[in-house]
């Protein structure tokens, strides 16, 4: 059995649908700040980061890029219609975001009890930590929101020094601080940029579909296929994750 599991943060352990609404409001608010009123470029703007009327793009900026990359990505549109200074909107776009994540009505939807997860993966010896593309900040709210003080063994965030995923560094800080090899950790996460993570860190790549994508964005880069980490609790699946053959992939593949 594996020895450790990684998880993503937003659309695998909280609903996705926190930062998809927080990117709205936040294109709102620039609209209002550079006074623009018009649904096509609200549409464009949004169409630029990924977001359309069926959801959240899987391979679209909101999805896996960093605040700044998402500032870059509407800069791009609005500088068509406004005189915007990237740099310092890179600034802006992610204070806005934060101020939208971190405000008191900000809902975090659970994907499963996930108290009851971390008291599960704790049983069986297996450590449990979270490995987001978000900011340590953002992270420790959503500890502190759901009243999770405890249940993870490990956070990584993006905090100036810890690299961004795909880069395998929180898999590595993750391991030394365990006394893990990379092949006994599962990285779990709904996205592509996740499985890449999973890939460039010699882990075990565990897709959810819980998130922004479906199984056609997820199948020629993860192990297994999950339908949401609920699975998880089922010890016949935590005993085939660290078995790689096609197929154990296609027997938990929803």
């Amino acid at each position: 059995m594996i020895k450790g599991i990684l998880f993503d943060k937003d659309g695998t352990l909280i609903d996705f649908s926190l930062w998809e609404n927080a990117a709205i409001k936040t294109i709102m608010a620039i609209m209002d700040e550079y006074d623009l009123h018009d649904d096509e470029i609200f549409r464009m703007l949004k169409k630029s980061i990924g977001i359309t009327d069926y959801g959240v793009e899987p391979f679209g900026a909101l999805a896996y890029k960093s605040h700044e990359d998402l500032a870059a990505e509407l800069q791009f549109v609005l500088n068509k219609y406004r005189s915007v200074d990237l740099e310092a909107f890179k600034k802006h776009v992610p204070e806005l975001l934060r101020k939208e994540v971190l405000s008191d009505d900000a809902e975090f939807k659970e994907i499963v009890d996930l108290k009851e997860l971390y008291r599960h993966m704790n049983s069986k010896g297996i450590k449990m930590g979270i490995a987001t593309a978000d900011s340590m900040q953002s992270a420790e709210h959503m500890i502190n929101k759901l009243n999770l003080d405890g249940c993870f063994d490990f956070v990584g965030a993006y905090d100036g020094i810890m690299k961004r995923k795909p880069h395998k560094d929180m898999c590595e800080r993750f391991c030394k601080m365990y006394g893990l090899e990379p092949s006994e950790v599962a990285i779990v996460g709904d996205s592509y940029n996740d499985m890449l993570f999973a890939k460039n860190s010699g882990a075990i790549g565990v897709g959810v579909l819980s998130g922004v994508s479906c199984k056609i964005n997820l199948k020629d880069t993860a192990n297994i296929i999950l339908p949401s980490i609920e699975c998880l609790f089922d010890d016949e699946v935590l005993n085939s994750l660290d078995e790689k053959n096609y197929e154990v992939r296609e027997l938990w593949t929803a």
